[in-house]
């Protein structure tokens, strides 16, 4: 078994959220470095050991260079900003946001990369481009990093069923973060699709 490589400065795409708030908690908590790349810099709040730069994951050129000398890179594609989905228009910018991470990270010599969103379009595609399908199941196969697909938290409304309490559901975003990071810093799941569990350990996704 390969050791990890060291990672000590991660990139992020898909501030501000509230999952990303909770990953740069856990990132914050273990010492880590941030880079929040997003469409306007000065949107994000500041804190301790994190900056910010003008960026976005949908062009292969612009990602190779706001990632460039970073470690790592964590998209978040389900948040609000980067409306990344499994239906037709979120597909078409989780095909436009993959292909473009995929080709941006090796030319910064980038190799891991943990996609956050909904991946159900591995599940069901009848209904999205074919071509595109092949294409980014393809692009996948083919990448040499380091990827790990993992899937959403289903939600807020998920996160919050149990009550719909705040501390209950900042508690199990936090959760939620720490184990994202682990994977990320572990290289567990290396190019696998995963769920992770607020509660739970992470399990391989079916």
């Amino acid at each position: 078994m390969s050791t990890p490589h060291l990672i000590e400065k991660i990139a992020l795409y898909g501030a501000p959220e509230r999952i990303t708030d909770a990953l740069l908690d856990a990132m914050s908590s273990r010492g880590l470095r941030a880079i929040v790349i997003v469409d306007d810099p000065t949107d994000i709040a500041a804190r301790p050991a994190m900056s910010a730069k003008s960026g976005d994951p949908f062009d292969a050129a612009r990602v190779a260079r706001s990632v460039a000398g970073v470690d790592a890179v964590i998209a978040v594609l389900s948040s609000r900003h980067l409306r990344a989905g499994s239906d037709t228009h979120g597909f078409e910018r989780t095909y436009g946001a993959i292909i473009a991470l995929l080709e941006g990270l090796p030319a910064a010599r980038v190799q891991r990369l943990l996609l956050v969103g909904d991946h159900a379009w591995l599940d069901h595609p009848e209904a999205l481009p074919a071509e595109k399908v092949e294409h980014l199941q393809h692009s996948l196969h083919k990448s040499p990093l380091a990827w790990t697909m993992v899937e959403a938290p289903g939600g807020d409304s998920h996160l919050a069923a149990a009550g719909g309490e705040h501390a209950a559901l900042i508690d199990d975003l936090q959760q939620y973060a720490g184990r994202v990071l682990d994977h990320c810093l572990q290289e567990t799941g290396a190019r696998q699709r995963v769920r992770v569990d607020s509660r739970t350990a992470a399990e391989e996704a079916r």
